[in-house]
């Protein structure tokens, strides 16, 4: 096992690689090459970058390691930041004025950064590019959306004329994987390994009919209502996900009695200390503010992108812990919350 998987493992406070990453080291993720990791989500793919972001790093190279949205960018970049500064690793994240060269970047390790931000440098000619060893594209599938595709799709193929670093390309959700392997001369690794059982479910007339075939009974007058309350008797959290800001901001008022009736004093007393700290994270508290308020007192959020980058950490960062029971989100959040194997319900 070499020193940058040792490292990444001991700071992870993970024991030992899962069947997915052994089949990707194997496959030489730690050789001179490109690859595409097609594997489940919450399978371990973010660790195999981190590996070999880490041994780049060890060859005095510098990493870019690409996200499709601003809120996971942040994410990673605080997560990434924490892990990796003790160990005198530079962590930087790019992804403001696109007009911008960000000469600061040039004394940096890892850079996290949007492909519109990375497009936006390549267009400037930033000096620093040749020493650029690693590009990480996380949710490459992103090749096929219309409106972040094509700009995914240049940046990789303009990097690999400009400087040739080594491609790590990860998604869940890609079904022509090596159709993406071919193009960027890479291997090719799937997997279907998941360490949290998925089950596709319907809820009709009382009843979550699920796959493999199941069915419930279910508790409640509504169909949310009925499923979050079959979550919570488990014990476990959920994200539901809806299409409009309105909807989760609605979702998360509606669902607040039923969660609320099922916290300990002990969580209460956690989530006022929240909700009060959310409410004054402005200068000026909004109404949405006083909703959002409101709503975490009964252990429910919503997340869209209309709040402000504070709120939504603190309120990711209460989910994450358990204190927040929902959330009520647009579907952006889902890249955000791939690793936590948690309960979603689309409505």
């Amino acid at each position: 096992m070499t020193l940058a998987v040792q490292e990444v493992l001991r700071l992870s406070g993970i024991p030992q690689l899962n069947p997915m990453q052994e089949q990707a080291v194997a496959a030489g993720l730690l050789d001179n090459k490109n690859m595409v990791i097609a594997a489940p989500t919450a399978s371990g793919k973010t660790l195999l970058a981190e590996i070999k972001a880490l041994q780049t790093v060890m060859e005095k190279r510098k990493v870019l390691y690409i996200v499709p949205l601003r809120a996971l960018a942040s994410e990673k970049y605080e997560e990434f930041r924490e892990r990796y500064a003790p160990l005198g690793i530079k962590v930087g994240l790019s992804m403001g004025d696109l007009d911008a060269s960000d000469s600061h970047l040039q004394g940096l390790d890892i850079i996290v950064l949007t492909s519109e931000k990375l497009d936006s440098l390549l267009r400037h000619g930033i000096p620093w590019l040749n020493q650029v060893g690693l590009v990480i594209a996380d949710e490459v599938h992103l090749l096929d959306d219309p409106g972040r595709g094509p700009t995914l799709e240049i940046i990789l193929t303009k990097i690999r004329q400009l400087a040739n670093p080594r491609i790590l390309a990860l998604s869940a959700t890609i079904s022509n994987y090596q159709d993406i392997a071919d193009w960027l001369e890479a291997t090719a690794v799937f997997s279907e390994f998941r360490p949290v059982k998925l089950y596709s479910g319907v809820y009709f007339s009382g009843e979550l009919v699920c796959v493999p075939e199941r069915k419930k009974k279910m508790e409640g007058k509504e169909p949310l209502e009925a499923i979050v309350t079959d979550t919570l008797q488990k014990g476990k959290q959920a994200l539901v996900f809806v299409n409009t800001r309105k909807g989760t901001e609605s979702a998360a008022q509606k669902l607040g009695d039923v969660v609320e009736k099922r916290l300990s004093p002990e969580e209460k007393e956690k989530l006022q200390k929240i909700s009060s700290s959310i409410e004054h994270s402005l200068d000026h508290a909004t109404t949405q503010c006083a909703k959002l308020a409101d709503c975490i007192r009964s252990g429910v959020a919503f997340h869209h992108a209309g709040l402000v980058n504070e709120q939504r950490k603190k309120v990711e960062a209460a989910f994450k812990e358990g204190t927040i029971k929902i959330i009520t989100c647009t579907p952006t959040l889902a890249a955000g919350f791939g690793a936590f194997g948690i309960g979603t319900t689309h409505v």
